[in-house]
Order: structure tokens, then C-alpha cells, then sequence
């Protein structure tokens, strides 16, 4: 089973969230368009009902009685039962519910309609209650019943008024019927527009996934091209997709140059070993030239080793997951030392190699570590200065410490100066006859940003360079300690 088939695609989660929510919108829209039909009808039917019993109530309500003569029963929709005249039947009760008078056109419709009060009277009715309704025979009627009250408020009776019912509910449930219609019909076309909409937005996420997966390690430099129209989003996808493949070509690139550095590097001096052992053995020799290949064996051996020990450590620090023992370093104690033994080399050579070291200049660091930096730095130094002068020096500026070292050397050719930190890398000019493996530099730089400092190297063919580093006096963000082996 493919690992994406365990997912929902875009376009069902499309459907089912949006859409499903979409389509819930839309029902509660029909049933509030349902509800508001319904309420609408409801006021319509009673408002006839209101007007002809405000018509009846002005007409018999006298100064503080019931006066039912006073109305004109011989209306036609009182007097007759014809569809055609929509008939009105009309009651009224005293205050006590008993019935005063009623419109000749009740008997005609049964002599088992009712002669008392169907419920309370009640000035009002809200929308949303059902029309009250009585059936007589065959007939259904719906009706109001209205309070009669003086001018001071006084129960004088009520009005009872109904009229024939024509058929509410079907009207109901035919309106119901076509919210229900409308609203399967509108979704079916809403999910239709989202899938149509959700297959045109995912047709370039589609051809990015066939161009990805069709890609090889020899195609990481070439940036992938769509042909479909992109949204603002997937184009940011896309570039930041050929970001990331371009930062693995580097990655990839600099692995195999790394890989091919290594092997070169190492390929010298086993050279070297192999054939000095192999003139040893070749035939008898004295002993001082047995010494003499065994030093060279030696040389070789620590150069080996050096080189090893570096790409190890290089290692380590490319590795998120090590931790350092990050502790209280005293910079000054730990330069001066270092400084004392490449004292006497830089001496050996002509070179006069002083120090100003502020006293005291501490720092949370990994000791060996800034060992390495200060090693390498001091090494690089003494080894492109053929003569002149070297000055070392450490001074504590607020929350840093400044250590810089001068020297009078070869220098560094301006276009090399951005390359120095890559790893093998060693300028073209460099001395002959200059050992070296280029490593150094990129092992500063790696020491240095662990520790949240800044390196700068700045140099003048044949004047001589110039090494900042900047370290922090405060503890850096370090994990709990591990031991270095």
C-alpha cells in the first residue's frame, strides 16, 4: 500500500469539510426560509380574521357594555355559507362565556357547532403559532379568539370569529417540498463547483508530484517547471521546493568534494608510507637510514592522524543531536598557553611573535574546543609569516571577548578570502611547500558558531592577514553535558 493512499485526498476532504459545512449553511438557510413561509402564511390567514373582529369590537362595544345590535348581522359572509362570499362565523360571549348572539350562516353549516369559547381570548397571536382549528363535519375552520374591554379596561366579553380552513397544511408541505427539492439541487451543485474548482487547484499540485518523483540525483541543480496555471500558494510551494532541492545539490555537491578531498589528502601520505617501507625492506640499510624512513613514517603518521582527527571532530559538530561540555574557560590562560609553544617554532623561523593578553578574560565555553580555534589560528599564522612579526591579543569588551591575531605574512588574494572556511579549500597562491590540508579554518568557523560567535578575516597579499573572533562571556543554549571522547 502506497503511503499517501492511507490519507484522504485534498479533494474528498474538500468535499466533506467545506462542503459538507456548505451544504449545513444551506439547510439551516431553507429551514429559517421554511419558518419565515410559514409564519407569513399564518399572519396572512389571521389577518383578515383581526380586521373584521376590530371591525365588530368598534361597532358593539359601548361606555361599559355590549351592545351586539349595534353591529349589521345581514352581511353576506354572515348570512350566507357560498365559497364565493368567504364566510364569517361570528360569535360573541358575555363576560360570564355565555353566548350573546351569532351569524345566521352557523346553522346552516351544522347545528353541531360549538356555542362556547375555544380557548382564552388573547389580543395577540405570535407568527410562529399554529393557526388554531376546530373541524365541523367534513369542514375544518381555524379562528381568533378576541377580548372585549371598555376604555378602562374592564372584561366587558369576547369575539369568537372563524373561517373556513383552505388547506394550510399542504401548503406547508408544499413548501416544504421545494426548500427540500431546492436545497438537494443547490447542493448537489455546490459539491459539483467544488469539485470542479478542487480538481483545477490540485492539477498543479498533481504535475509538481510527477516532476518530483521523476527526479534523480543528477537533476537537483535543474529547477522544476509547471506548465498549469499556479495560485499564489502553490507557487511558493514550488519555489520554495526548488530552494530546497538547490541547497541539496550543494549539499550533495560539497559531500563529494568533500568525499574526493578526503581521499586525496590521505592519499599522499599513505603514498609516502608505502614507499618509504618499501625501500626499507628493499634491501639491508644502517641503522640511520632505518631512523631516517621511520621519522618520515612518523611525519606522515601524525599528519595522517591530525587530518582524521579533524574530520571526526568536524563531524561531531555537524551533528545536532552531540552536546558539549560547555564550562567556565579562563581565554586569557588558555591563549597564553598555546602561545608559549609556538613561540619558539615562530623564532625558529624569524619570526617575533608577541602577546597582550588581558588578565582574567573568561568565558562559558567547550576548552578544547577553543583550544583547536586558538591552535589553528596561531599555526595558520606562524606558518604563512616567513618573516616579520605575529601579535596575539585578548581583551574583554562589555559582554565579549576579542581575540585577534596579526601577522606580517603572505596574505590572502582577495577573491579567495570568502572561500577560506569551506573545508579542503586552500588558496591557489598558497606557499608551495606549505603543509596543509584545509581544514583549519572551517574547523574555527564551526568552534566559533557553536559558541555563538563571529568570525572576520580580513588580509593584503604580501602585507599579511588579520583573524577576529568575538565569543560571548555568557552561557550559550547547550543541552545537559556529554563526555568528549
Amino acid at each position: 500500500m502506497h503511503p499517501s493512499s492511507r490519507h484522504p485526498s485534498f479533494l474528498s476532504r474538500l468535499l466533506v469539510q467545506s462542503g459538507g459545512t456548505l451544504i449545513a449553511a444551506l439547510a439551516l438557510l431553507g429551514l429559517l426560509a421554511w419558518v419565515a413561509a410559514y409564519g407569513w402564511i399564518n399572519e396572512m390567514a389571521r389577518l383578515p380574521l383581526r380586521n373584521e373582529i376590530q371591525l365588530v369590537a368598534s361597532r358593539i362595544v359601548r361606555d361599559n357594555h355590549l351592545d351586539v345590535d349595534a353591529y349589521y348581522w345581514d352581511e353576506p359572509h354572515h348570512r350566507l355559507l357560498e365559497r364565493h362570499v368567504d364566510p364569517y362565523f361570528l360569535q360573541v360571549f358575555d363576560a360570564e362565556g355565555h353566548l350573546i348572539r351569532q351569524s345566521a350562516n352557523i346553522r346552516l353549516l351544522s347545528d353541531r357547532y360549538p356555542e362556547v369559547l375555544l380557548h382564552a381570548p388573547a389580543k395577540h397571536e405570535p407568527f410562529w403559532k399554529p393557526l388554531q382549528i376546530f373541524q365541523v363535519g367534513t369542514r375544518r375552520l381555524y379562528y381568533l379568539v378576541y377580548p372585549l374591554q371598555d376604555a378602562s379596561g374592564r372584561y366587558l366579553g369576547a369575539l369568537q370569529l372563524a373561517r373556513l380552513e383552505p388547506d394550510f397544511v399542504a401548503l406547508y408541505h408544499q413548501i416544504a417540498f421545494g426548500v427540500l427539492v431546492s436545497w438537494v439541487l443547490l447542493s448537489g451543485l455546490i459539491l459539483a463547483l467544488l469539485a470542479a474548482s478542487g480538481r483545477r487547484v490540485l492539477r498543479p499540485l498533481h504535475e509538481l508530484t510527477r516532476a518530483t518523483a521523476a527526479l534523480s540525483p543528477e537533476q537537483l541543480h535543474e529547477p522544476i517547471r509547471l506548465t498549469s496555471p499556479l495560485d499564489r500558494e502553490t507557487a511558493q510551494l514550488l519555489a520554495t521546493l526548488n530552494a530546497l532541492l538547490h541547497r541539496l545539490h550543494q549539499a550533495f555537491e560539497e559531500l563529494r568534494r568533500f568525499t574526493a578531498n578526503a581521499a586525496h589528502e590521505l592519499k599522499t601520505p599513505l603514498a609516502i608510507l608505502h614507499s618509504q617501507a618499501e625501500l626499507a625492506l628493499r634491501r639491508p640499510r644502517s641503522t640511520d637510514s632505518y631512523r631516517a624512513a621511520l621519522r618520515q613514517i612518523l611525519d606522515q603518521t601524525e599528519q595522517m592522524t591530525r587530518l582524521v582527527q579533524h574530520l571526526l571532530l568536524l563531524s561531531r559538530l555537524d551533528q545536532p543531536e552531540t552536546v558539549f561540555p560547555f564550562a567556565p574557560v579562563d581565554f586569557s590562560e588558555l591563549v597564553a598557553r598555546e602561545q608559549e609553544l609556538f613561540a619558539t617554532h615562530a623564532r625558529t623561523r624569524g619570526v617575533v611573535l608577541t602577546a597582550s593578553l588581558a588578565p582574567g578574560a573568561r568565558l562559558y565555553g567547550v576548552e578544547t574546543l577553543l583550544q583547536e580555534v586558538v591552535r589553528n589560528v596561531l599555526d595558520n599564522a606562524v606558518k604563512y609569516t616567513p618573516q616579520g612579526q605575529i601579535d596575539v591579543v585578548v581583551r574583554a569588551t562589555g559582554n565579549h571577548i576579542l581575540f585577534e591575531v596579526r601577522d606580517t605574512g603572505i596574505g590572502i588574494p582577495r577573491e579567495a578570502l570568502p572561500h577560506v572556511t569551506e573545508r579542503f579549500y586552500r588558496a591557489p597562491q598558497t606557499a608551495p611547500g606549505i603543509e596543509g590540508h584545509g581544514l583549519g579554518l572551517a574547523l574555527v568557523a564551526r568552534i566559533v558558531a557553536l559558541h555563538q560567535g563571529s568570525l572576520e578575516i580580513t588580509s593584503e597579499p604580501g602585507q599579511g592577514t588579520t583573524v577576529y573572533i568575538t565569543l560571548p562571556v555568557l552561557p550559550v543554549l547547550v543541552s545537559e553535558p556529554i563526555p568528549m571522547t
